[in-house]
């Protein structure tokens, strides 16, 4: 966990312990001169207050402060990261040493959730770093958790030290204020931004074995995999299993598991860690010979992919240092389906990466859609501006496949615009999650 927070900061490190040190030494001698209770336990609180404090503001490496607080729609994923679990961890030890030293379990709880609060509300408008409610939520979980382990070990100890009854006025109080602080903070210096949460989650039994069925059935056991983290979908697209190994990442959609991509080698220079064929294949000199190698992998591994499908080959970098790439794309009266496969063969004849969507639903196209020329004419009418190419895509949208026009407007060589309109009602609709333009490598379409 300590590399994980402070990575290779030994300097933070020893500063911060320091700090908690003379914090425990000092908090401990003045709680004894006021003669207090429980020295000890009030002299450790401010050492665990004093190390959360550094840990979650002065940490080097953060940005400029931009008052942004992010509330997140999945609550429940504090419990599924890294970040959350280590934040719960961090304020568990706080929650039961503020309760052995204030002997009122309300004021504890109420105190841990303050301190949580001020501490994002710190991070969003002095200290440039992240203010987040699942933050604050896996805080307060924590000295939840410390409170509760506190009064077990009371209970069991037979001390009266944590009557519920004890401090509720001073807790009431300290949860006004700390309510009334936040609804100033949210009007004044603080914009509150409803997010799905992106933090790498971790990942469930069955979501590694998915990732190991899915590079076995790419690359045999060519791959020893390091992590495999759930990505949450952002706006409607699907989550992500990422998986990690030796020089290279993977991506499989969960849980549908239809969409798949390895890039094993990113290199120019072919290495171990691309995938050869059994038996090897022979280094291609141009696209046709890299076409065949790829055909082969694919009637292999995914032969269902090319059943009705047109390939096409194409050069990676200006002299193909980095091999080709094969597409095979369907096309049904007209309309790009979603099914897709890319195998890119590097110069030595072996895979280097591969793009994988799945689509096996019988779809009947219907027959009263719009042209291209309709299509771009509705995005000119509704944005002023003329479109510069169009390709008719069948797309997932609001959990259903439908024809779309993926009408494109070039602002500049690096500033593409993708416009959807519904193919059967001449409507621009929403951008749809997940979509990647295809727009000039979509063999036997109409683009442009």
């Amino acid at each position: 966990m300590l590399i994980t927070i402070f990575g290779d900061r030994p300097g933070f490190i020893l500063a911060s312990c320091l700090s908690a040190l003379v914090a425990l030494l000092v908090a401990t001698k003045v709680a004894k001169h006021k003669e207090a209770k429980a020295p000890w336990a009030i002299g450790t609180l401010c050492a665990l207050v004093v190390i959360e404090l550094s840990v979650t503001l002065l940490l080097p490496g953060a940005g400029a402060a931009d008052g942004i607080c992010y509330l997140n729609r999945r609550p429940a994923g504090i419990f599924m990261t890294s970040q959350g679990l280590m934040n719960i961890a961090m304020f568990a030890p706080i929650g039961f040493f503020a309760a052995a030293a204030a002997r009122s379990p309300l004021i504890s709880l109420a105190g841990g959730a303050a301190l949580s609060m001020a501490t994002e509300f710190a991070q969003a408008t002095i200290f440039g770093r992240n203010c987040d409610s699942n933050d604050f939520a896996a805080n307060s979980i924590g000295a939840l958790i410390g409170v509760g382990l506190f009064c077990a070990v009371s209970a069991l100890s037979r001390r009266r030290s944590h009557l519920w009854k004890s401090g509720m006025k001073p807790a009431a109080v300290l949860v006004v204020a700390a309510a009334v602080t936040a609804g100033v903070a949210v009007n004044t210096v603080i914009t509150p931004i409803a997010l799905d949460d992106s933090s790498m989650q971790i990942s469930s039994p069955a979501q590694e074995q998915a990732a190991r069925d899915a590079m076995r059935r790419a690359f045999d056991e060519h791959v020893d995999i390091d992590k495999v983290a759930l990505s949450p979908g952002m706006d409607g697209a699907q989550d992500q299993l990422i998986i990690s190994f030796p020089n290279g990442l993977a991506q499989l959609s969960w849980p549908e598991r239809n969409e798949f991509s390895a890039l094993l080698e990113p290199e120019s220079d072919p290495g171990e860690n691309s995938f050869a064929l059994d038996p090897p294949a022979s280094p291609p000199k141009q696209d046709r010979g890299a076409q065949e190698i790829a055909t082969k992998y694919a009637e292999d591994r995914y032969p269902k992919q090319l059943k009705g499908a047109t390939a096409k080959t194409f050069p990676v970098g200006e002299d193909a240092e980095f091999g080709w790439i094969t597409s095979w794309r369907t096309i049904q009266d007209g309309v790009l389906m979603p099914n897709r496969l890319d195998v890119q063969v590097n110069r030595a004849g072996r895979i280097s990466q591969l793009i994988l969507r799945e689509f096996s639903e019988d779809y009947e196209m219907p027959g009263d859609r719009i042209g291209k020329e309709a299509a771009m004419g509705a995005v000119e009418e509704e944005l002023g501006i003329r479109p510069d190419a169009a390709s008719e895509h069948l797309l997932k949208k609001d959990g259903k496949y439908q024809p779309v026009w993926v009408v494109a407007i070039e602002h500049s060589a690096d500033d593409i615009e993708s416009v959807f309109v519904d193919s059967l009602h001449r409507r621009i609709i929403d951008n749809i999650p997940g979509f990647s333009g295809e727009l000039e490598r979509v063999p036997g379409s109409d683009a442009g």
